[in-house]
């Protein structure tokens, strides 16, 4: 079975490690440059937690029509979407927060 397990967690975390190193905030790269880095960071992920939801729903439905008897990489499957989406909402979270915070300041 050709599944993109590898896919997942990784490649959201090493993008988000990477938003507040050196690299991410060089001086001469620019706001816009950081912001548009940032957006597609982001993208990344959600398309990454909306592939690994795919693969769930489809493993999902071979198992119900019993062209599967993998119970075990269903299950992985559809637990690997569930955390994968919980980090997408604290980020979201942590993000609103932020934002929050920078509307409360007096300039």
């Amino acid at each position: 079975m050709d599944m993109q397990f590898t896919r997942g967690i990784p490649n959201v975390t090493n993008p988000i490690g990477r938003v507040g190193s050196y690299q991410a905030a060089r001086p001469g790269t620019g706001a816009q440059k950081t912001v548009e880095q940032f957006k597609e960071m982001l993208y990344d992920a959600i398309d990454t937690v909306s592939d690994l939801q795919r693969n769930a729903d489809e493993l999902m439905t071979k198992l119900a029509i019993g062209e599967t008897q993998d119970l075990h990489q269903v299950m992985i499957a559809v637990e690997e979407v569930n955390l994968a989406l919980q980090l997408t909402l604290q980020i979201r979270n942590k993000m609103l927060e932020a934002y929050q915070e920078i509307m409360r300041m007096q300039v």
